[in-house]
């Protein structure tokens, strides 16, 4: 977990907000088997709420990649 990326509720129904202490130029949701559900490019934004309605029901990884193309992650449980 990366201390700069913020994600809550870390279960959710419908919406995810994704913050973080530097600029977000992509971000990707993907499954605890890597599957990519949802891929958001030139984000350039510090504070992102994502409609997640069309996940399934699953424990998910949020990976974002930062301007300096560090990759910060965190867990949330869609419900």
């Amino acid at each position: 977990m990366d201390k700069t990326l913020t994600v809550y509720p870390i279960a959710t129904g419908d919406m995810l907000n994704v913050f973080a202490s530097e600029l977000i130029c992509s971000l990707r949701i993907m499954d605890m088997n890597g599957k990519v559900w949802l891929g958001l490019d030139n984000v350039k934004s510090k504070k992102n709420t994502i409609d997640i309605k069309q996940l399934p029901g699953a424990t998910y990884i949020v990976e974002v990649l930062f301007a300096d193309h560090r990759l910060g992650r965190s867990v949330f449980v869609k419900i």
